[in-house]
């Protein structure tokens, strides 16, 4: 056949059937993706994820090989989604960018709560994606030009994704998804209750605070962000 022949049409899997979306893995990852954010990590198993697909647990496996690698597909279009904000090291501009890129990661992890603590109890490594890879090497780069050495750089760097990802499973996601068996009131209770009918002779400092107004996350998260980046700002002065 003469290379000027034309050539057949490429045949294209269709979208849709039967009024249905098709299947392929990254349509099955993101699914993992949402079902995660809707529902959270403990319900997430094969036959509960193709339930909410409308398929049978045997045509996922046509994509991921099992529940291990469904994770592994979701970590990673998890990792690729991320695309935080540019980082402006100048002096006037560092803390600035530095408090939108930890409010941009903080967004993203809420919106797939339990992806950290279910990888990792999956043994899924959270720093896989090339997307991800670069933005945390963006992040080092970033605090070595406000004047870190770079070893400082690099350990300022996971500390800083360690405080919002701990951050948002330990104080957001309780908050966004309270546990059925806990009342949402008690999680703004800054101490115990039964503090309150104390005198604070035995814990007065905690007596004293049960009598402020509550914080809320947003107000903690930025204290927490204050704090690193006075210390940052310190560490770069030494």
């Amino acid at each position: 056949m003469s290379s000027d022949s034309p050539q057949p049409p490429t045949r294209r899997r269709p979208t849709h059937r039967k009024g249905r979306a098709t299947l392929t893995r990254d349509a099955v990852g993101r699914a993992a993706l949402e079902f995660l954010g809707s529902r959270g990590p403990a319900e997430l198993t094969m036959r509960s994820l193709a339930d909410q697909l409308g398929v049978s647990p045997r045509a996922l496996y046509n994509y991921v090989e099992d529940r291990h690698d469904l994770i592994t597909l979701a970590a990673e279009l998890f990792e690729a989604d991320w695309l935080p904000p540019a980082l402006d090291p100048a002096p006037d501009r560092w803390r600035a960018s530095l408090a939108a890129f930890c409010h941009d990661l903080r967004a993203h992890y809420r919106r797939h709560p339990g992806m950290t603590t279910l990888a990792l109890r999956e043994n899924v490594t959270l720093a896989r994606h090339p997307q991800m890879l670069r933005n945390v090497d963006a992040l080092i780069g970033f605090l070595a030009a406000t004047g870190l050495p770079l070893r400082d750089a690099h350990l300022a760097c996971m500390e800083t994704l360690r405080m919002v990802v701990g951050f948002v499973e330990l104080q957001d996601t309780p908050h966004d998804r309270p546990p059925t068996h806990l009342d949402p009131a008690l999680l703004e209770e800054p101490v115990p209750p039964w503090l309150r009918a104390k005198d604070g002779a035995e814990l007065p400092h905690l007596a004293e605070a049960a009598k402020l107004q509550p914080a809320t996350p947003d107000d903690q998260f930025a204290f927490a962000l204050d704090v690193l980046a006075e210390g940052l700002a310190a560490r770069a002065q030494r």
